[in-house]
């Protein structure tokens, strides 16, 4: 039997011919540099998009806290008109409620890991 015939070359996938050494080697480090960019830089643009939006959206949050603090404490200071030796009571209502937010803040955080 008579061997098939075969190309003296192999084609590679571009379906170019041979190329020369410093021609390889460009190719090589462009492929290696928009590598790095794919799976480091974009990844890192969208991960610094998710943190701003995360830091905006607590920065709100406790601006949102610190206004509920102050109400309760103004409306127990005004409502309950407390004098002398009581006048610590609407401090104490406005902690609890401040605790109370955070607890659940705590919970709400944690409450998704380790199950």
């Amino acid at each position: 039997m008579a061997a098939p015939d075969r190309p003296t070359t192999a084609m590679r996938p571009g379906g170019g011919g041979d190329k020369s050494l410093p021609e390889l080697g460009k190719e090589l480090i462009d492929l290696t540099v928009s590598y790095a960019k794919q799976e480091t830089i974009d990844p890192l643009r969208t991960m610094g998009r998710r943190v701003g939006l995360g830091v905006l959206g607590s920065g709100l949050a406790s601006v949102g806290l610190i206004f509920l603090v102050v109400g309760v404490l103004r409306l127990v200071q005004v409502e309950l008109e407390l004098r002398g030796a009581w006048s610590w009571v609407p401090y104490l209502a406005a902690i609890i409620v401040a605790g109370a937010v955070a607890g659940v803040a705590a919970k709400q955080i944690g409450g998704g890991r380790g199950r």
